[in-house]
């Protein structure tokens, strides 16, 4: 069987959803919003793409962009790159199979995954997919123990959660006037809770946000059958549980 005998759709299809995902790992000592981070490490990117659980194996590294932008998203065959920064004590993964509407959670089974193998540091991420409503996953990890996540459809009560939003804000040490600025209401309902405000709140409470200047390893990798079907039924098909409407 070759590898695009995984794939329902050929590699030239287009992508029927836009989205985003991302995951970060900072390490103690947390170098802080105003941190100044070390140039990206290639090799460590490397290393690390080939382990995540997404990933059955590394091709090659197709090549550099800046953190500002992105890699190639508009087709079936897009959904094999990965973009993986290593800068120091900050690690960030750009794969667009941490995102799922199959009812599965694989950001954050990547999330436990880099904690275990990266004890001690905080684990942050998102990931987004847009359609006339959005669907979401949320992960936030810190080493004292906090343990927060979500997901669901925008609007929908229905949620996945796990964790305390004011422990999160707690152990963050993030005040009001900053949460009121990211529109974070404690109270708030999960369908219209703003998480992507927290987690970025949370992160840069840990590491320094600008992204200007630095770079990341965009690599091609090969996805096992299982996950080659479920980025087709989350960027290509119609998910599970989303009408249309």
């Amino acid at each position: 069987m070759s590898y695009d005998d995984f794939w329902e759709y050929p590699p030239d299809r287009g992508i029927a959803q836009l989205g985003e995902f991302r995951l970060t790992v900072v390490e103690a000592p947390f170098p802080g919003g105003s941190g100044v981070l070390p140039a990206h490490d290639s090799v460590r990117a490397r290393e690390l793409a080939a382990s995540l659980g997404t990933v059955d194996a590394v091709v090659e590294e197709s090549g550099r962009i800046e953190a500002v932008e992105r890699a190639p998203f508009g087709t079936r065959a897009d959904l094999d790159l990965v973009g993986v920064g290593c800068w120091g004590p900050v690690t960030e993964v750009n794969d667009p199979a941490l995102a799922s509407t199959s009812g599965s959670f694989p950001l954050a089974e990547q999330a436990d995954a880099l904690a275990a193998r990266f004890p001690g540091a905080v684990v942050i991420g998102s990931a987004r997919i847009d359609h006339s409503a959005s669907y979401g996953a949320h992960v936030i990890l810190h080493p004292d123990g906090v343990r927060l996540f979500a997901a669901g459809w925008s609007g929908e009560g229905d949620w996945d959660r796990e964790g305390s939003v004011r422990e999160v804000v707690e152990v963050f040490g993030i005040d009001g006037q900053e949460r009121a600025r990211a529109g974070v209401e404690l109270d708030d309902e999960a369908r219209e809770f703003a998480w992507e405000g927290l987690t970025r709140l949370a992160l840069g409470r840990v590491a320094p946000m600008a992204r200007a200047g630095r770079v990341l390893s965009v690599f091609r990798v090969r996805r096992t059958e299982e996950v080659a079907g479920d980025l087709e039924d989350t960027w290509i098909g119609e998910p599970d549980g989303f009408d249309g409407e």
